[in-house]
Parts: C-alpha cells; sequence; structure tokens
C-alpha cells in the first residue's frame, strides 16, 4: 500500500516538474496574427471569414525579411537577416538577425529588384508592412491583431495612408475595411476609409499598448 502511495507521489512530482518546462516543448501562441492564406481572414481565435474586415489601423511598421535558400512550405526555416522599421528609408538588419546582409536594408543586394533567386523581377528580400489594428468598436480590452501586407498590396496601403494624411487625417482616427483584391490570385489586401469614429482615446491608448507586439521579432530557433 505504501509503495503505490509512494508511486502516485513520485509521478506527481515529475508532472510538476514537467509543466515548468511543458511551453518550452511548442512553438509560443500566436495570439495575434490574423492569416490571409487562402484568401481567407484567419483570426487567432481559431474562426475565419472571407470578410471585409471593419477595423482601425492603430500603427503600422515595415518589415523586411531574407530566408537563405528557396522556399519550401515543407521545410520551413527561420529568417537569415531581417528589419524592423517605423520608416521604410531608415529600416536596417536587427542586431538579432543570424546572418546580416548589409548595414543597411538600402544598401543591400538583396533588396533589390531582380534579386529574387527564383527568378523575375522580384526581391530576394520580402518588404511588407506590418499593421496593428483592432475591432472598430474596440474597448481597452479588446484583443489587438496584427496582420501583415504583402508586397502587393504595399503601393495599396501606401497611397491610403498618403490619401488620409492629405486630408490632415490619421489612420488611428478613422474605420477602416480591409478586403481582398478579387483580380488577383494570391491575397492582397485593399484599404478604404469607412467612417470617422469618435474614441479616440481608447484607440490611442491601444496604439500605445500594441507597440511591443507590433515590433516583436520573428522566432529565430527552427521548430522540431
Amino acid at each position: 500500500m505504501g509503495t503505490k502511495k509512494q508511486e502516485v507521489m513520485s509521478v506527481q512530482e515529475q508532472l510538476k516538474a514537467e509543466m515548468a518546462h511543458l511551453k518550452q516543448r511548442v512553438d509560443p501562441p500566436s495570439g495575434y496574427m490574423v492569416g490571409t492564406k487562402g484568401k481567407t481572414f484567419n483570426m487567432p481565435d481559431g474562426s475565419s471569414h472571407p470578410g471585409p474586415m471593419t477595423v482601425v489601423v492603430l500603427d503600422w511598421c515595415t518589415a523586411n525579411t531574407y530566408f537563405e535558400g528557396l522556399y519550401n512550405p515543407q521545410n520551413i526555416q527561420p529568417p537569415a537577416c531581417f528589419a524592423l522599421s517605423a520608416e521604410p528609408a531608415k529600416a536596417a538588419p536587427s542586431d538579432s538577425s543570424p546572418k546580416k546582409q548589409a548595414a543597411t536594408c538600402g544598401e543591400c543586394s538583396k533588396n533589390e529588384w531582380g534579386s529574387d533567386p527564383q527568378g523575375g523581377k522580384g526581391k530576394a528580400c520580402k518588404n511588407t508592412r506590418r499593421l496593428l489594428i483592432a475591432a472598430g468598436d474596440a474597448t481597452p480590452e479588446s484583443p489587438l491583431w496584427v496582420i501583415s501586407v504583402s508586397p502587393t498590396g504595399l503601393k495599396h496601403f501606401d497611397k491610403y495612408v498618403n490619401t488620409l494624411a492629405d486630408a490632415g487625417v490619421h489612420p488611428v482616427e478613422v474605420i477602416t475595411e480591409i478586403s481582398f483584391d478579387a483580380s488577383e490570385a494570391y491575397p492582397s489586401l485593399r484599404f478604404k476609409v469607412l467612417e470617422k469614429h469618435g474614441e479616440i482615446n481608447t484607440m490611442w491608448k491601444l496604439k500605445e499598448m500594441g507597440q511591443e507586439i507590433l515590433y516583436q521579432e520573428p522566432r529565430l530557433e527552427k521548430a522540431a
């Protein structure tokens, strides 16, 4: 009888010891990333819908990412070099990059048109915009999300921001509709202003709260 009790206690102790390291054995939860695979908005909670999304664009940054070799969806590797910057012209590889390709993105050969190893006019380094967004009716307790604008959507997002800026309006002040371009084979985002909202204090607070996730660097260890 005593032996069985000792065995149970031993297992419980082992469980407690393993629990302390359990989360280190899996990838950290994305928690905030909105996927766009299949031209569908795939939400962090597991739900998905074709859109459009009605959100507030709280903030954004430029995200440049370079991977060595050809892309293989069955064997995804961590990036060799990456940069996160508030301004595209000032982007430079993070000190955390395993293999910096240049001192700045502007002078990097991997960031030049025609450098794509698969041929064509594209770049070896993938240029995107990372957007920090919240639901149009968000409260201070609402979740924050991050969505990536692919290279084919960059000029459309930049034009959207410039148009608002010319009118003296910051994106954080308005409700934005994000949708997919039906004429594109791959997910390419488009942006449309719907109206101004009256919750600027709430949205600005969410913008400040979301800086850490907006600028979170990619995972560099390859998943087992």
